[in-house]
């Protein structure tokens, strides 16, 4: 799939003449459409950061991912190497608005294309599997996800903690013996309260 940002550069210009919240401007409303599309095509249907499936996901469980946030990096907010797709809990509740990972605040200001400026693995300048190798099985209900640190990499290493992979590592196949099962769901509720909740959604 292709992807050729001039083609929208029109649009651009007119959310940057706009002022205010550039990146929310209706007129990028196809641009942003289409560079999900082509990103989520790239990546595999994988988030840049931790690998997690998204086939067949609704589109908005998916961000697109300034990695340089844009609140802080506002010049790089149409940079194709600064953009990517990552999933809600890497975007949102990890990384967010942080630069921690930037070895270099002054360099990267000026030049953000730079794989040396990064401590985890870039997205997009750098090979995430020459750093990370991912793992993944499921058989019915049980499952593996593992990741591996590949060669003592730093920037392997980093995204795993950064990323707090160890967290969303799991493997119910080789542990099979001793899980604990959830106990099932009762179906009985207290016959008051039944016609309470009746009576309210009837109004």
């Amino acid at each position: 799939m292709n992807f050729d940002i001039t083609t929208y550069a029109k649009a651009i210009e007119t959310a940057i003449k706009a002022g205010g919240k550039i990146w929310d401007h209706e007129d990028l409303l196809e641009f942003k459409a289409k560079l999900k599309e082509y990103y989520r095509d790239q990546q595999g249907e994988q988030c840049c950061y931790c690998r997690k499936n998204s086939h067949g996901e609704f589109k908005m469980v998916l961000d697109i991912e300034h990695i340089l946030p844009k609140s802080k990096f506002k010049h790089y907010m149409f940079h194709t190497y600064n953009l990517s797709i990552s999933c809600k809990r890497c975007n949102m509740s990890i990384k967010n608005e942080d630069v921690s990972f930037v070895t270099d605040m002054d360099v990267a200001l000026k030049d953000g294309n730079n794989s040396n400026l990064y401590r985890f693995v870039h997205p997009n300048l750098d090979d995430y599997f020459s750093h990370l190798k991912y793992f993944t099985k499921t058989v019915n209900q049980q499952k593996i996800i593992k990741y591996k640190v590949v060669a003592d990499s730093s920037k392997g290493k980093f995204t795993y903690d950064y990323f707090k992979l160890s967290e969303l590592e799991i493997d119910t196949i080789n542990v099979a013996q001793g899980v604990k099962k959830a106990e099932p769901l009762s179906d009985a509720i207290n016959p008051a309260i039944a016609q309470r909740i009746e009576e309210l959604l009837k109004k």
